[in-house]
């Protein structure tokens, strides 16, 4: 996955779960509560053929209930470490 202009994006469906499957390829489709634990693309394109392939999209449009959302995708290193991180840093863990 690659973001473009540094926005990923993923289904949400109407009652704020996201959408999930442990192999990436839609055969084991899930709903989680939390946008980490979701299946994440660099397009919206990307996100929605997903859900065709779990079955909750037919011909590029999603089903009722369902939309695609995004957010801001952050390179891992560019996160500011907090206070626990520096104290384990020091601690050499």
């Amino acid at each position: 996955m690659t973001a473009q202009d540094n926005t990923e994006y993923a289904i949400r469906r109407s009652d704020g779960l996201y959408l999930y499957d442990d192999t990436m390829d839609g055969t084991h489709p899930e709903w989680v509560q939390l946008a980490d634990n979701a299946a994440w693309f660099g397009t919206a394109a990307e996100a929605l053929a997903f859900a065709e392939l779990a079955g909750f999209a037919d011909e590029g449009r999603l089903d009722a209930g369902l939309e695609v959302v995004d957010r801001p995708w952050v390179w891992e290193e560019d996160i500011e470490p907090d206070d626990t991180d520096l104290e384990l840093d020091r601690e050499g863990l």
